[in-house]
């Protein structure tokens, strides 16, 4: 079994949509692919150790509660047990790669030290049609297509948009030349994500604030604050497709259907207070605060994200070559 990466997943009481759509619409290409199961009931549980002995998935129980400490179970697991994991992919259960030999071109970049300096790593996301329009459409026929990229949260100075996707991604179309290569973000769609082992152990302090909505901004912040940025890597598309949830009388909107985190995985909405006593800013408006506080984060990526402006292109791109 090949050994560099790890794709992992956190189960919370939706252990039908693993078996019926995570096993049928990804390929692990000989990857070993780890379950955390973040706290679901007792039958949902049994369910799910059930499923992952047929397919060959490793079972963990999470040691706390949240995306954030599912993760870190999984790392300390991989501390024990897994020396040579340098990444985890994390993903939901209505996303999947649909890029060829999506996992293989990871797994080589990842031998190639590559991606030894970057903390986190996004992926090119298209939808079925909630966000991106015909996207998925499109790019099956070949046509060249940007899906939802990363979030603009910092670098778009507006009071007027919370989710500022479309700022960027309106750039991208317009010049997409600036953003071919991959570039470093304030934070990626976290539907589907990379993890580097190594600098998670020295950086990540992880929360249970966070069960689900936010988990991963959050961690992206934290490896901005220290300088390790979060890599796009546009030339690897994912699906989005959370339709998927509504075959399985989840809300379409994980954070929104939580139901309080007791029926679904997905848990409480978010907590934004937790962002606010963290980060110093208001998580949905940032420029709000974060103007009166930056001097706080002077000779951080975050500081620079900040002060750049979008239209002219990322703040970095990096030349990996053919990936």
């Amino acid at each position: 079994m090949k050994d560099n990466l790890i794709i992992y997943v956190s189960s919370r009481n939706n252990y039908d949509m693993l078996s019926g759509e995570v096993l049928k619409n990804i390929n692990t290409e000989g990857f070993e692919f780890i379950n955390i199961d973040d706290g679901s009931s007792e039958s949902e549980i049994e369910k799910g150790k059930q499923i992952c002995k047929e397919n060959d998935i490793v079972f963990l129980e999470n040691k706390s509660r949240g995306v954030q400490m599912a993760t870190q179970t999984l790392v300390d697991f991989i501390n024990e047990n897994r020396p040579n994991c340098k990444w985890i992919i994390c993903f939901q259960h209505d996303n999947y790669p649909i890029s060829d030999k999506f996992f293989e071109r990871l797994s080589k970049l990842i031998s190639d030290g590559k991606l030894n300096d970057f903390g986190g790593i996004g992926f090119n996301l298209l939808d079925d049609g909630d966000y991106s329009g015909d996207s998925y459409e499109r790019w099956k026929k070949g046509e060249s297509v940007s899906g939802m990229l990363g979030l603009a949260h910092l670098s778009v100075k507006s009071n007027t948009e919370r989710w500022l996707t479309d700022n960027r991604n309106q750039y991208i179309k317009n010049e997409p030349e600036k953003w071919k290569n991959p570039f470093i973000v304030e934070m990626p769609l976290w539907a589907i994500s990379g993890i580097n082992v190594n600098l998670w152990n020295e950086f990540v302090k992880p929360t249970e604030d966070y069960q689900f909505h936010l988990w991963f901004p959050d961690i992206a912040i934290q490896f901005n604050y220290n300088n390790k940025p979060i890599l796009i890597l546009p030339d690897l598309y994912c699906m989005n497709n959370q339709k998927l949830k509504t075959n399985y009388g989840m809300n379409h909107n994980s954070a929104a259907g939580s139901n309080e985190g007791d029926e679904y995985h997905f848990g409480e909405y978010s907590n934004f207070n937790a962002w606010l006593t963290r980060w110093g800013w208001d998580y949905e408006s940032p420029w709000n605060l974060f103007e009166s506080i930056k001097d706080n984060y002077k000779n951080t990526l975050i500081y620079d994200f900040y002060h750049h402006d979008i239209s002219k292109g990322p703040l970095k791109s990096h030349n990996l070559g053919e990936y």
